[in-house]
């Protein structure tokens, strides 16, 4: 299993970086600058739960919660209403994992494109679905918690998943399921960030 290490307590966005209305949902995160292919965006940061504290934590929730799965039965909580927290879903994201925590540009980056990012590399709950309203030609309709297991994401993205979801993908097809727990992609009005969604 990938060891993740403990995760900073608050989230960094990248300054050139704003929260602006969204075409996809609600708001979402602008390059206001051109960025270059490789460029780290995001950092997450916050406390690290259990799934059972996490599903607590999600019951009793009077707001959004943002949250990815870090590992098997473990979930990074963000702190409420950051910016970082804001990204949009899409099935042809420009940003994918490149490290613990940390969201980077997949391609360059025009300045006034939305940065997404797509919810399967970060969310592997059996129980996740969500509509897709990215509206890009690779568009798949439905976002879910089993699409990590799909072959052609796998491909389109490498190693760039949290490790979670990486370890799962490694260890070969007979591993579909796995706790990830609760965690999954959604935004105040959809998915808009790393998990509650899982981002």
């Amino acid at each position: 299993m990938t060891a993740w290490p403990p995760p900073a307590p608050d989230c960094w966005l990248l300054p050139s970086v704003k929260v602006r209305p969204s075409a996809i949902a609600g708001v979402g995160l602008v390059a206001t600058t051109d960025l270059p292919a490789g460029a780290p965006v995001s950092r997450l940061g916050g406390r690290l739960v259990t799934t059972s504290e996490l599903r607590r934590l999600l019951a009793g929730a009077t707001a959004y919660v943002d949250t990815i799965t870090v590992a098997s039965g473990v979930h990074l909580v963000l702190p409420p209403d950051r910016p970082a927290g804001k990204g949009n879903h899409s099935c042809d994201p420009g940003l994918w994992w490149a490290g613990p925590y940390t969201l980077a540009t997949r391609r360059p980056i025009a300045a006034g494109e939305e940065l997404t990012n797509d919810y399967a590399t970060s969310t592997g709950e059996p129980a996740f679905t969500m509509p897709c309203r990215c509206g890009t030609s690779s568009c798949r309709g439905i976002v879910t918690g089993a699409d990590w297991a799909r072959p052609d994401l796998q491909q389109r993205y490498g190693d760039h998943w949290v490790p979670a979801l990486l370890d799962r993908i490694r260890s070969g097809p007979s591993d579909r399921s796995g706790p990830s727990g609760p965690s999954g992609p959604s935004g105040p009005s959809g998915p808009s960030g790393p998990s509650g969604q899982e981002a």
